[in-house]
């Protein structure tokens, strides 16, 4: 029977029972009800054959492995994480997800954590991946709609040819002084050649992988870099431009703080990329290279981990960081060295005070170091403060003993000239001071 006669003679059969006037109203309901759940049924059954298919399902195949497991990786910034534990079946290796992944650039390492082949996963998240020769990218093909990910591997391929010219008529100035007009004519073709290769969709994630790859002087190095796209975090990009920044920059920290701020806010309203920023500078310098630093971590401490508490810091480790802040300002290079014991009582041109344990080996050797040092500098008196027992924590982050043994260098009005430097740098602070 129809769906239309069951219908009419649902009608015919309550009319006879109940009357038009009463059963009219409820017959409305009776029969949308009975649309509603045939419609409902209908989009089950066509739906019903793609619950548990994959979302992801991304194939690689690369010439010339032995590998039997291999890792399937994330990037947070330049930190590959492993994802999942992938095998190798008829030359493919195969990763498959029931969810889409983030958007971003993942990588496959070898069981030895080898790092083999990066992978662009955009929006569409179905194709394969065949590699003939792991150093040219250019032999990659890309099968399925994938789009973006075709043209990354495009991308990194001239970008690698690029950089390799480059290097090589760098490598030859000293002989042909014209190279670094090629050289910047090289340059200026790969900025042209990436631009190009950007889709028309804004948000798409190979423009922010280009406007992040893209080079530039040190005056406008950030001026295209996606700082307020959660996915640069993604990939090892921002890392590696961010080390290579600071690392040219001059070890000096208002310029540094300005640098910093301005980085900050670049970022905007996307806290991901803020607070990974915020922490990336933490850690480079919360013992950094240079000891005229440590304006950084003040700066760093007070106008910011302070001021917006970010996610995950609990009130102890934001007051451990705020009295580490607080000490430091007393221990600054040019800074007068807080009391401790007699030391202010000494009367010498030099006084190195050491902090060490008596169980550490390494303690040992600097002493001896300090020892023959003083011989060649009577000038010199050796402080030392044995942290191993009877000396609290209060001490310990007063003088901001991380490690030991930590050495600072006095001049004769306990000014701090040198901090945390080796026993055979003494000598040469001492000699510089002579001349």
């Amino acid at each position: 029977m129809t769906e239309k006669k069951c219908i009419f003679a649902l009608v015919i059969f309550v009319k006879s029972l109940i009357g038009w006037k009463i059963y009219k109203p409820w017959l409305e309901m009776t029969v949308f009800k009975i649309i509603v759940m045939k419609k409902f049924f209908v989009l089950i059954s066509l739906l019903f054959p793609l619950i548990g298919l994959s979302q992801v399902d991304i194939k690689i195949s690369i010439d010339n492995q032995q590998d039997d497991t291999y890792y399937f990786c994330k990037y947070r910034g330049s930190k590959a994480l492993v994802i999942d534990t992938l095998t190798i079946k008829n030359d493919v290796i195969r990763f498959k997800q029931k969810t889409k992944l983030p958007e971003g650039i993942y990588l496959l390492t070898t069981s030895k954590n080898i790092p083999l082949i990066e992978v662009l996963v955009a929006k569409k998240q179905k194709f394969s991946v065949k590699v003939s020769d792991l150093e040219d990218w250019s032999t990659v093909k890309v099968k399925g709609c994938a789009k973006e990910t075709k043209i990354y591997y495009k991308l990194m391929a001239k970008i690698r040819e690029t950089e390799a010219n480059i290097k090589v008529l760098e490598s030859e100035e000293g002989y042909h002084p014209e190279n670094w007009k090629k050289a910047d004519s090289l340059r200026k073709d790969l900025a042209s050649y990436e631009e190009s290769m950007k889709v028309k969709k804004s948000s798409a994630f190979i423009n922010t992988v280009i406007n992040s790859v893209k080079s530039h002087q040190l005056h406008n190095y950030w001026d295209e870099f996606p700082f307020d796209d959660p996915r640069v975090l993604t990939y090892p990009m921002i890392d590696n431009k961010l080390d290579a920044y600071f690392e040219a920059m001059s070890p000096d920290a208002i310029v540094i703080n300005e640098a910093i701020d301005n980085i900050i806010a670049k970022a905007g309203s996307c806290t991901e990329v803020r607070d990974y920023l915020l922490w990336y500078f933490y850690r480079m310098y919360y013992a950094p290279k240079y000891m005229n630093l440590d304006d950084v971590y003040i700066h760093l401490v007070n106008d910011y981990f302070v001021k917006l508490k970010l996610e995950g810091v609990s009130e102890s480790m934001l007051k451990a960081m705020a009295d580490r802040a607080k000490h430091l300002e007393n221990l600054k290079i040019g800074a007068k060295f807080p009391e401790l014991g007699n030391l202010h009582s000494i009367d010498a041109s030099y006084v190195a005070v050491v902090f060490y344990d008596k169980t550490c080996e390494k303690c040992a050797q600097e002493g001896r170091i300090l020892e023959d040092i003083r011989t060649r500098h009577p000038e010199m008196v050796i402080f030392p403060v044995e942290i191993s027992s009877g000396v609290t924590d209060n001490i310990l982050s007063k003088f901001d003993v991380q490690n030991t043994p930590m050495i600072y260098l006095l001049d004769p009005k306990k000014v701090i000239i040198a901090k945390r430097i080796k026993a055979g740098q003494v000598e040469q602070f001492l000699n510089m001071d002579i001349d």
